[in-house]
């Protein structure tokens, strides 16, 4: 049920961001359920808290974002359903952390649309009455802020390819989805960040190094540092195992080009490669203070990048019989 409502018209992309941290998107809630590619619940508490800026929209993100007005447009063609923008972020009146910035609203009934492009690769999360699971929560969330009855969704798949279904509400996946909301609040209005995932990189959270202290280890990482020397054993021995195999293949092709339907070993093109440094150097002779203008242009030129941090992993092993 919509609360409070503020116009996007003539926002500028930071202004949009700012009002977007105000609570959790129809774009956060499969990253907040733990089932986004895209990413993660500390990612998305890491932005809602400010530590880190939303990326950029990608190639992807962009083309989806021209191609709304198309997709909108086949659907309004092929259903008779007129449809309109609604150009502002809506809060639920009761639970104002949950927001949408919806693409379309129905004309003359409480429903809404959704506009999607997809890769022709994907078309199987498409088939008969299936939606991907992350585009499903995504609907339901608007449904329960907007109060919608139902929404349509509509998608270009592979630029040749139109599909549109109609996702009826879904109490139960929406009473899931305002309780880990909820709790995902909770953390961002405490500053508790939650537990790192799988796909998470630490270094979001300590991008540097502020003490030189080493820490003492205790069992669970002792038995977490076995477990990784016990990998990388794993793995050496595998590169071992293959360098060996492939050896023995290139001796069988001898100087042929490959072998059919198994390996190819064919030469590379050889490819030019420019000296810079005597480049410059010799445009330097050639000018009057050549020496100082080339030294000028290097300074004005220079930049500083970051440095990030090197894990280094130094745990021995104990032999065999020895504790």
């Amino acid at each position: 049920m919509i609360g409070e409502t503020i116009s996007t018209l003539g926002l500028s992309r930071d202004e949009w961001v700012a009002l977007r941290r105000r609570g959790i998107g129809g774009s956060d809630v499969a990253k907040v359920a733990g089932i986004s590619k895209w990413g993660t619940p500390l990612t998305v508490f890491l932005e809602k808290t400010g530590a880190i800026t939303p990326e950029e929209p990608g190639e992807a993100a962009y083309w989806g974002e021209v191609l709304e007005d198309v997709v909108a447009a086949e659907f309004s063609k092929r259903t008779g359903i007129k449809v309109r923008r609604k150009n502002a972020i809506c809060f639920h009146k009761e639970y104002p952390w949950m927001l949408a910035n919806i693409d379309r609203e129905v004309v003359g009934v409480n429903k809404g649309l959704e506009c999607k492009t997809t890769s022709a690769y994907l078309h199987e999360e498409w088939k008969d009455d299936e939606v991907p699971d992350q585009y499903y929560l995504q609907v339901q969330h608007y449904i329960e802020v907007m109060g919608w009855d139902s929404c349509y969704i509509a998608c270009l798949v592979g630029g040749q390819r139109f599909i549109w279904k109609e996702i009826h509400r879904d109490d139960e996946t929406i009473k899931y989805l305002i309780e880990i909301e909820r709790e995902f609040w909770r953390r961002v209005e405490a500053n508790d960040p939650p537990p790192l995932g799988l796909n998470d990189d630490p270094e979001i959270i300590y991008p540097v190094q502020s003490r030189q202290d080493l820490i003492e280890p205790d069992e669970d990482v002792l038995s977490i540092a076995e477990q990784l020397a016990e990998i990388r054993e794993k793995i050496t021995s595998l590169q071992a195992s293959e360098s060996e195999i492939i050896s023995r293949l290139k001796e069988r092709i001898g100087e042929n080009a490959g072998i059919k339907g198994v390996a190819m070993w064919t030469t590379v093109k050889p490819r030019d490669v420019i000296d810079m440094t005597r480049v410059a150097s010799s445009l330097a002779s050639m000018v009057p203070n050549g020496d100082e203008v080339l030294r000028r242009l290097i300074e004005e030129n220079r930049t500083v990048k970051p440095g990030g941090r090197r894990f280094l992993f130094r745990y021995k092993r104990p032999e065999e019989g020895v504790k």
